[in-house]
């Protein structure tokens, strides 16, 4: 299998998304398949393909990129600054605006009205220079921003009541983005609350050391078994696994791997399990620096 260098790492699953095209992947699915019931590849801190510094970087393509790829599940933290929300990753600015997300997103889903988009939304770290709250802004951008309101009222999914008790099937979201809210109090009035029943979650991401990344792999083995184990059940919820770590580790460590290949990194762990032929459906993988062969995997459990 062809191996990836980027910045002196290599890697069989990592980089090179830009080579996979895969921006239909979810219309020939039936609509009255449940989001819970699909393997969706997704990226962690997405947008922070420009980020200065390897302690936040985690992405080496453009959001563009990560949709025409496959990708369907989006990590988007934002910031109130001069009260406007800008894109950070912690005390980090990516240089990009909630609102260039938002018209990225809205064109890819005019392109591509059978498809779905996840949007984890994060109020992140504390305002700066601001004289409104999060939710003030948010609303501003969802109902008055005259570049964004129209494509809020036309591709966020509406959830019939605050606080859904269960997650829509693929139907009632093609062409919509699903706000997984990371922000504001219960009940979830945009979306589903990111710590909810309906969500189930591994996030082992402090990771202090290299020789620590077996624990993390242990973790994402046990949450794909349970992802998979959930949907034969039937259980209806969201699973959730993250690749990604850092702290003691770089993220592009976590995900491949030290610079002479002697630890091996999440991204290739999961990619070879994966290959091996290991679980069925995976929920949704969350990746720093995905590889087309990763989300090819991925995607494969989805009866393609």
């Amino acid at each position: 299998m062809e191996t990836c260098k980027y910045d002196g790492y290599l890697s069989q699953y990592s980089f090179d998304i830009n080579s996979y095209h895969a921006p239909r992947w979810m219309t020939a699915l039936p609509s009255d398949t449940s989001l819970t019931n699909l393997s969706i590849p997704g990226t962690h801190d997405s947008m922070t393909a420009i980020i200065n510094g390897p302690d936040y970087q985690c992405q080496n393509h453009p959001l563009t990129t990560q949709l025409e790829a496959g990708i369907r599940y989006f990590d988007i933290r934002a910031r109130l600054h001069n009260d406007e929300l800008r894109i950070y990753h912690q005390d980090s600015y990516t240089e990009h605006t909630y609102a260039n997300v938002l018209i990225t997103l809205f064109s890819f889903l005019d392109s591509n009205p059978g498809e779905t988009i996840l949007m984890r939304l994060k109020e992140e770290s504390t305002p700066i220079n601001s004289t409104i709250d999060f939710i003030t802004s948010f609303n501003y951008y969802r109902l008055n921003s005259t570049i964004t309101a129209s494509g809020c009222s036309q591709h966020f999914y509406v959830p019939p009541t605050p606080g859904p008790t269960v997650v829509p099937t693929l139907g009632s979201l093609r062409g919509k983005i699903l706000i997984l809210q990371n922000f504001g109090e219960d009940p979830a009035e945009y979306g589903i609350k990111w710590e909810s029943p309906l969500v189930d979650l591994e996030d082992y991401w402090e990771v202090p050391d290299l020789a620590d990344l077996d624990e993390k792999w242990v973790a994402i083995q046990e949450h794909l078994w349970a992802a998979d184990n959930g949907t034969e059940a039937g259980d209806g919820k969201l699973y959730l696994s993250h690749l990604s770590a850092s702290v003691g580790v770089l993220p592009i460590e976590a995900a491949t791997g030290n610079h002479n290949g002697s630890v091996v990194g999440m991204n290739d762990r999961t990619g070879k399990w994966l290959k091996e032929g290991n679980g069925a459906r995976t929920g949704v993988v969350i990746v720093d620096f995905p590889g087309q062969k990763l989300v090819q995997e991925v995607l494969k459990r989805n009866g393609g």
